[in-house]
């Protein structure tokens, strides 16, 4: 496999990783914001939280870079 490849595969394995991270945190928030306010507000923090990770995560280069860093285990 060419390395171009290889970068690609890499890229899209940590994004899958990204991805679960990400989905199980806003499960926590969700079931953590319902049992202390309700349902309805829990709804609404886990679409703000999560809308708002997507945008940090695609505008912020260093935020971007942090994250890329953290799943590929380098400090």
């Amino acid at each position: 496999m060419s390395e171009e490849t290889k970068k690609l595969t890499e890229d899209i394995v940590d994004l899958g990783k990204l991805i679960i991270v990400a989905v199980i945190m806003i499960v926590v928030v969700f079931l953590v914001i319902k049992s202390l306010i309700g349902e309805v507000p829990a709804y609404v923090a886990s679409v703000i939280i999560g809308l708002g990770g997507i945008f940090l995560y695609a505008t912020n280069k260093s935020v971007r870079d942090h994250i890329n860093n953290w799943l590929k285990g380098k400090r």
